[in-house]
């Protein structure tokens, strides 16, 4: 990880001194034309005038890209893990993230790569086109449009719709946005949910290498979104979505569908945020036989960041999120940032996130209170994060029972 930033280092440090040179060759080129007489057109003047615009182009494209990334390190404590109460927690590291976005003229880019403990993947990554000044086409792996953008919750665990899949999911295909005035809408043709049918990505979907063996094809997904108050300090949105198509089994052959939709309101009230959303979906898989893959008929099986877990195949999911931005001036932190996610899930039929899905267990519920201190590039998240029944992701006890995880993650932004 060290090598990757000293690398990201050294090419900005290449592109920072190829963007100077230029801009002394640009000079160099202005002065010699401010010197010359008015006089007719020769092959001097127009070779001059060919360089001129020719660097001007390598010099418009080099402003316009950007190099960013993130390393993270974290520290979490469980209540429910023996070693974690004998040691007070573990300091482990989380992530490096390395991103580049630039374009020139109508066409522009975007991709993330991220590296975690032991995988990586790329987390989003597409080639775009401007039709119009409010229309754009994306094509790669872009964020599907559904439900609260562009995470649908405001703290740094999480909630079950974006841990279910639902918000701030990767897809790859093609999507098209369209902004004017107070409306927002985007639609969407996804060829599948991810590049490949494993779970090392970001945003949770059907695992096609996995025992069920689902996998999302061929969906299409749009959006529609109003801003009342816009262009003021405080504004609030409203969204309806909705997502749909093909839902494939790669061990039988055989294809279902899958169908999502989501109301959602996103408010900010001058450094107040918050985030509502009510979610309705159903899979209907055709899956192998129980006996067969171990899993039951009432639970699809996802998974995302390297790991699989079971969800209801038939559900409703709210989740509720208040926030509070505060800048201060407390040495070099320069802002405070409070926050609560709440969410629940709601299984239409018996549903348990263990033993293969087989069972009936209370509706899993989770909870995220936390506060970000920022201090310039630096960083540093802490969160309480409680929940009952929650997926059993990451290894939380699913047992009817309340759980909490103490976590810390420390970094800065580049």
């Amino acid at each position: 990880m060290a090598q990757s930033e000293q690398n990201a280092e050294a090419m900005q440090r290449q592109i920072d001194a190829l963007r100077a040179e230029l801009a002394r060759m640009q000079e160099t080129i202005d002065a010699q034309q401010a010197e010359r007489a008015p006089r007719d057109a020769s092959s001097d003047d127009v070779s001059t005038r060919e360089l001129a615009k020719e660097n001007s182009a390598i010099l418009e494209t080099m402003r316009s890209t950007q190099i960013n990334g993130q390393l993270e390190f974290g520290s979490v404590f469980n209540d429910w893990d023996d070693r974690d109460k004998e040691t007070a927690g573990d300091m482990d590291f989380g992530k490096f993230n390395l991103g580049v976005t630039g374009g020139t003229g109508k066409f522009n880019y975007s991709f993330q790569y991220r590296f975690y403990d032991g995988y990586d993947f790329l987390q989003h990554g597409w080639l775009g086109y401007d039709l119009t000044e409010d229309d754009s086409l994306k094509l790669g792996l872009v964020q599907a449009p559904f439900g609260n953008m562009d995470y649908g919750y405001l703290g740094w665990y999480g909630t079950l719709p974006y841990i279910a899949g639902f918000n701030d999911n990767q897809n790859a295909g093609l999507k098209w946005d369209h902004s004017q005035g107070a409306w927002d809408t985007s639609l969407a043709f996804f060829k599948s949910d991810q590049l490949g049918d494993g779970n090392e990505h970001y945003g949770a979907n059907p695992v096609g290498s996995g025992a069920q063996g689902n996998s999302e094809e061929n969906q299409l997904a749009g959006r529609v979104a109003y801003t009342f108050g816009q262009g003021t300090n405080a504004t609030t949105e409203i969204n309806l979505s909705a997502k749909g198509g093909q839902l494939y089994n790669t061990q039988t052959g055989d294809s279902g569908d899958s169908w999502q939709a989501a109301l959602g309101l996103s408010g900010q009230y001058g450094s107040w945020s918050t985030r509502l959303q009510a979610t309705t979906y159903e899979y209907n898989a055709e899956n192998p036989a129980e006996s067969v893959s171990g899993i039951s008929d009432d639970v699809i099986q996802i998974g995302a960041f390297g790991f699989n877990y079971l969800i209801p195949a038939e559900a409703e999911m709210y989740s509720a999120s208040l926030a509070y931005s505060m800048d201060v001036d407390l040495g070099p932190v320069d802002n405070l940032y409070f926050y609560n996610d709440f969410s629940m899930i709601d299984p239409s039929g018996d549903y348990s996130a263990i033993n293969g899905g087989f069972g009936d267990q209370r509706d899993p519920m989770l909870n995220d209170l936390g506060m970000k201190v920022t201090a310039g590039p630096y960083y540093a998240w802490f969160d309480i994060v409680t929940n009952k029944n929650g997926l059993n992701y990451f290894g939380s006890p699913v047992d009817d029972d309340w759980h909490t995880s103490f976590q810390t993650h420390v970094g800065l932004t580049f």
